[in-house]
């Protein structure tokens, strides 16, 4: 499993487009709502009055008077400028677009970037609901700004993108399965939902599904609400920006080796290989592109059956990685 560094000019555009996503929702969060509405002036009964409309629905602010009249010019220069700049950040997301789509870094799967963007509009990514399956490998390659290799060769090409691009995984708090399948039905009615007991699964007409984990439901779910997370922009395989809040890379690494170790005590030794070959490039890109250095305290809400195998992990990723062998996601 092995990985190589995007490009200068695809992490401009990776950059570019980040941030214009960022002060774009910026502005639909905090200021959009403070300037939908239109001032105009109307004559009622021989009276000149401000009319401020919303929905079609109007209301009188009040006769014309110089206070009035200096509301409105404040108003309309604000609300002038925001409409400017909002269709200026749009434009640099719709050409970044076209660019990204012939690069490398386009990966997200379309289904799953719909989901993502719309638990982010309603504020509810990473405040009640955080990525923890296969997905996170996606925000990995954009926070550092790097691409897991792929060979038709290697097996794990399989893991990876055919089973990321069929669903998404994702824990909550007990309960949060109503509100997601709201948001689900409304980017498409066709979703239904499966399961109880904390552990759900909803589904549409093109099998494409999300998992959701209450954190009720076991002991994963619960400590994976507890353990570092991380916010970043990935792209869709359309070139459009795709907000994640997952699990810290160095938390999915050492939980991935731990499943490892099951696999291979249940005998399942190709399910062992690609969830290892996966710990080992994360554990690496860790330590080599993101320059941090893992500490104690960062795995301190991981059960210990699981961090015991920290230093383990951290010693085969660097012999596998130190040989000659290449391996891939």
């Amino acid at each position: 499993m092995d990985y190589t560094k995007i490009t200068s000019d695809e992490r401009n555009l990776a950059e570019a487009q980040r941030a214009a996503y960022i002060e774009l929702r910026d502005i639909a969060r905090n200021q959009s709502e403070n300037y939908e509405s239109e001032l105009n002036w109307e004559v009622i009964k021989g009276k000149e009055y401000l009319v401020r409309i919303l929905n079609g629905h109007k209301k009188i602010l009040g006769t014309r008077a110089p206070h009035i009249e200096d509301f409105y010019n404040d108003y309309t220069e604000k609300r002038t400028s925001l409409i400017q700049r909002i269709t200026h950040l749009k434009a640099i997301i719709h050409d970044c677009k076209c660019k990204i789509l012939k690069t490398t870094i386009a990966r997200v799967p379309q289904s799953a970037a719909q989901v993502l963007r719309k638990l982010d509009k309603e504020g509810a990514l990473g405040t009640k609901y955080t990525v923890s399956g296969l997905q996170c490998i996606y925000a990995y390659e954009s926070q550092a700004n790097i691409r897991f290799k792929q060979t038709l060769k290697d097996r794990d090409i399989y893991n990876i993108s055919k089973t990321a691009a069929q669903g998404l995984v994702l824990i909550a708090d007990y309960g949060a399965q109503h509100k997601l399948f709201k948001y689900l039905r409304e980017i498409d009615p066709t979703y239904k939902m499966f399961g109880d007991k904390g552990r759900f699964r909803m589904i549409n007409k093109d099998k494409f599904y999300i998992d959701l984990i209450c954190n009720n439901s076991n002991e994963q779910s619960a400590w994976m609400m507890k353990v570092p997370r991380i916010e970043t922009i990935s792209f869709c395989d359309s070139g459009l920006p795709v907000p994640f809040t997952c699990l810290a890379p160095h938390v999915f690494a050492v939980y991935k080796y731990w499943q490892a170790q099951n696999h291979k005590n249940n005998h399942q030794q190709t399910k062992a290989s690609i969830d290892s070959k996966q710990a080992y490039a994360i554990t690496e890109m860790v330590s080599k592109e993101l320059g941090r250095c893992i500490t104690e305290e960062d795995y301190s809400s991981v059960p210990e059956c699981i961090s015991e195998f920290k230093e383990q992990l951290a010693a085969e990723a660097h012999k596998n990685f130190s040989g000659a062998a290449s391996y891939q996601i």
